[in-house]
């Protein structure tokens, strides 16, 4: 299944009250947002959508792993993903500019297509310094041999 295809609900059907929604976000998402650079990872979306006459409410949780580049010594490592967040679907004859909890749709709409909002909830998750974890003993968990060589520049100055 594309991408494209994978994160919508279908919520035109659904009786008002509460409906839960369960994504997986793998490999194939993260090549398609090649600007997270992440080239792998297994993320769960779990969507909570409370559907209401005039709105919807959605409880995001996600919780996984996301291979990241190292920011000291350029190698891979998996970092742990826990995000919370919450949006709001209001449903608008006027296009209305969405704002960070708030999105506008027409009320002829469907179907909600999350792929956009995780890939925002992804990048939220991803801290703007990416280093390895230290090991148990207290020693970097980077690359020793990219560490020696960044010690070797760093002594030549």
């Amino acid at each position: 299944m594309k991408v494209e295809n994978q994160y919508i609900i279908h919520f035109k059907g659904l009786k008002e009250g509460v409906h839960d929604f369960n994504f997986v976000i793998d490999k194939p998402f993260f090549e398609f947002y090649e600007q997270l650079e992440v080239p792998d990872g297994h993320v769960e979306a779990n969507i909570e959508l409370s559907k209401k006459t005039t709105f919807m409410e959605l409880a995001v949780a996600l919780t996984g792993e996301m291979q990241v580049p190292c920011d000291r010594c350029l190698e891979y490592f998996t970092l742990p993903v826990s995000y919370q967040g919450h949006l709001v679907v209001r449903f608008s004859e006027t296009e209305k500019e969405p704002d960070e909890e708030v999105i506008f749709i027409q009320p002829e709409e469907y179907a909600l297509d999350l792929r956009h909002y995780l890939y925002e909830c992804l990048s939220l998750s991803i801290p703007i310094r990416k280093v390895h974890p230290d090991q148990a003993n207290g020693e970097p968990g980077c690359d020793p041999d990219m560490l020696r060589k960044l010690d070797e520049y760093l002594l030549s100055e």
